[in-house]
C-alpha cells in the first residue's frame, strides 16, 4: 500500500516499468515467484524487488492465454491488452471554492493531468 497517494510522475512511471519488466522475466524462470505475482502482485513486487509503488494502485496480474506470446514466424510479440482506471474527484461545493481547488490541484505543475501555465 502506498504511503502517500501521489500523482504518478514520469520518474515513478519509469521505475514501475522497470519493475514490471523484471517481474515478467523472473516469472518465466521462477514458478514460486509467478504464483506469488498472480496471487498478490503488490506483495510479490515488495518481497522480491523491495518495490513499493508511491501511488495507490489496484494492481492485478493475470496469466495470458496460449494465444499470446512470441511468434517466431513473424518475429513479433502478441500481447494481451493492459487496462488502466483513474478516478475523477467530485466538483467542490460551493462553486466559489472551485478556483482555489483548481489552483491547489495544479500546484504540483506538469505532473498532473493538466496545468494552467
Amino acid at each position: 500500500m502506498a504511503l502517500n497517494n501521489t500523482v504518478p510522475t514520469l520518474e515513478s512511471m519509469l521505475e514501475f516499468q522497470e519493475v514490471y519488466l523484471r517481474a515478467i522475466a523472473l516469472s518465466w524462470q521462477d514458478a514460486e515467484f509467478r504464483t506469488a505475482l498472480l496471487a498478490n502482485p503488490t506483495d510479490a513486487l515488495g518481497r522480491y524487488f523491495d518495490y513499493q509503488c508511491p501511488w495507490l494502485l489496484d494492481l492485478r496480474v493475470t496469466a495470458a492465454g496460449p494465444e499470446f506470446g512470441w511468434n517466431p514466424a513473424t518475429q513479433r510479440w502478441r500481447l494481451p491488452q493492459n487496462a488502466m482506471t483513474f478516478g475523477v474527484p467530485a466538483r467542490p461545493q460551493p462553486a466559489v471554492e472551485e478556483a482555489v481547488a483548481l489552483s491547489v490541484y495544479n500546484d504540483a505543475g506538469p505532473s498532473y493531468l493538466f496545468t494552467c501555465c
